[in-house]
């Protein structure tokens, strides 16, 4: 079956569809552009004690994830009271609300306030979008619209690197990262108000004559009757069922295994750490200029989104569990690689797999090139007194001190001071200093950059959009809203963890030790995914139930030719 909307309903569609994605990924990846300008202006007075200073930006980064978590626990409920539709217009007003402010925040209490407001829309749009989607499309296309989705989140994330850049020559730099992303959430909800409500939530309501008004806006004349009749005969069944009650079924459980345990392993791979915090990881790397660290912050967000394009060109060709890697092609370009993946179908490997596998050996690449840089760190000056006596400038950060380091050649010897004083002026003839607060400057900075955008090239066709596609057609009707919520509240859940926990990480383990404990869990979710996920590319949202009732089996008790819903409703 093709989609075949009208001209204007096709395009309204689409556009909502895109900005919701979209705000998802601009939130994501605004407030990593923003850290450091927030440090220098409204958290300034916590410099001086770096591990206050830490906690808080932990905190800031994961306000906004904790509020999408509460979002999108509710969310489910939500969107399957009131409709999916009407949920997303609530989404948009809530971060509208957070983005205007934030930036009005004259304190980082209101700044965190913000935040949350901006996550609690985040979470909303995350758990019905996607149903939104898969209850609006044909099979051959759905998992492809979803992964559009996931794909304008990556969008969003680089656009907002661009914004962050661009905003660093205006005046109160951070407040107009954070602000301008009012004006999508307004654009997306004018849009919303043109568009029709999901016909299949429809038909589970026994509004049928609705269902149909919408179900003719979405599909062919050709394709209306022979739709209708299966959601309504779904609906019917799924009716007699209480949503509760379908957790008894044997099938359910292991939706719900495989929905939530999806989402959770793509947090715990690591990807939300290096797109909220890829200024502070490039700085750690010995970028210091903030405006520079943006600029190529960009490169490797182009690569994920390029990855999940990929992704979504794969996803139904290919299927979820079917697809390779057979060539990877790179291009450097000053100290940048661009990773392109050619996917091809013809030999046998599951797309997620093949990306879990790509991202295994990529952390373990990354978690190397921090060990390499960490031991090839400038000394310090011997014979010269400091306030913070240490061998060399990784000694000294691991102190919480700052090492001041020449601005012309990296890797001479510098001095070692306190991080509240300033690195001493150059006399004449001397070089200018730099101060190094964050990471040491080294000859493997590269190596760092390169392992950084390799990680996200092999993350973004296969883990960033397969654990949504999959969690949008996995659950019945019933539970649709319901399982698709508590799948992304463990996503959002396991995220603020992994975001709280990151430069505390550092702080402990040093970038290697950190990047290495992702890669040990990533190849122990290879592991599980290899037996756990089942393919269900082509199949109908009802033909996805069949398919967990043969692999998990059905309801004890069930007769021949009953169905595992009807039980669970006797």
């Amino acid at each position: 079956m093709n989609i075949l909307f009208s001209a204007t309903e096709r395009s309204r569609w689409r556009m909502t569809r895109c900005r919701s994605g979209f705000l998802f990924g601009y939130d994501t990846g605004v407030i990593s552009g923003a850290l450091p300008y927030l440090r220098d202006d409204l958290l300034v007075h916590h410099i001086a004690a770096k591990s206050r200073l830490v906690w808080t930006q932990e905190v800031i980064v994961s306000a906004a994830v904790l509020g999408a978590g509460v979002g999108s626990a509710i969310g489910g409920w939500f969107s399957d009271t009131v409709g999916r539709r009407k949920a997303l217009l609530v989404g948009d007003v809530l971060f509208t609300l957070g983005a205007l402010l934030m930036a009005a925040a004259g304190s980082p209490n209101a700044l965190i306030a913000g935040r949350a407001f901006v996550g609690l829309g985040v979470g909303l749009a995350s758990v019905t979008v996607p149903v939104y989607i898969a209850e609006s499309a044909p099979p051959s296309v759905r998992a492809t619209l979803v992964t559009v989705n996931v794909l304008m989140i990556t969008t969003g994330q680089f656009v907002a690197y661009l914004v962050d850049f661009l905003c660093t020559f205006l005046p109160g730099t951070w407040r107009w990262m954070l602000g301008v992303a009012a004006v999508p959430s307004v654009l997306q909800f004018a849009g919303l108000l043109f568009l029709p409500e999901s016909p299949k939530w429809l038909a589970s309501k026994g509004r049928h004559e609705a269902a149909e008004q919408a179900l003719r806006s979405l599909r062919g004349p050709d394709q209306i009757e022979a739709d209708l009749a299966e959601m309504q005969a779904a609906a019917e069944e799924e009716s007699k069922a209480r949503s509760w009650a379908l957790l008894r079924s044997p099938a359910v459980r292991g939706e719900l295994q495989v929905g939530l345990g999806l989402q959770i392993l793509q947090q715990l791979g690591g990807i939300n750490t290096v797109m909220y915090y890829t200024p502070a990881i490039l700085e750690l790397a010995g970028l210091t200029d903030n405006r520079t660290a943006l600029l190529v912050a960009m490169l490797p967000a182009a690569v994920n989104s390029a990855g999940t394009f990929i992704g979504m060109w794969q996803i139904d060709k290919c299927g979820r569990r079917q697809a390779v890697v057979i060539t990877t092609v790179f291009i450097i370009m000053v100290f940048i690689v661009v990773v392109i993946f050619t996917i091809m179908c013809f030999l046998s490997m599951k797309l997620m797999l093949s990306s879990m596998a790509g991202v295994v050996i990529t952390l373990l690449l990354l978690g190397y090139a921090f060990h390499l840089a960490e031991g090839d760190s400038p000394q310090v000056t011997p014979g010269v007194s400091t306030t913070c006596p240490a061998p060399d400038c990784a000694a000294c950060l691991h102190q919480a001190c700052t090492f001041c380091g020449s601005k012309d050649d990296p890797m001479m010897p510098g001095f070692c001071i306190a991080s509240d004083q300033q690195c001493p002026a150059a006399a004449q003839g001397q070089q200018e200093l730099q101060p190094y607060s964050s990471g040491c400057p080294s000859h493997y900075n590269w190596l760092i950059i390169g392992a950084l955008m390799l990680y996200l090239a092999a993350f973004s066709p296969g883990m960033g959009p397969v654990p949504w596609a999959v969690n949008a057609e996995i659950y019945p009707v019933q539970l649709r809203g319901l399982g698709g919520g508590a799948a992304a509240t463990c996503n959002w859940i396991t995220n603020a963890v992994v975001s709280q926990t990151f430069l505390t990480l550092i702080q402990h383990l040093g970038g290697s030790g950190t990047f290495w404990l992702y890669a040990v869990i990533a190849l122990a979710g290879a592991v599980w995914v290899y037996s756990a996920l089942p393919e269900t590319n082509g199949l109908s949202l009802e033909e996805v139930q069949e398919l967990f009732n043969a692999k998990h089996g059905s309801t004890p008790g069930l007769q021949a030719g009953e169905t595992d819903l009807e039980v669970v409703a006797a």
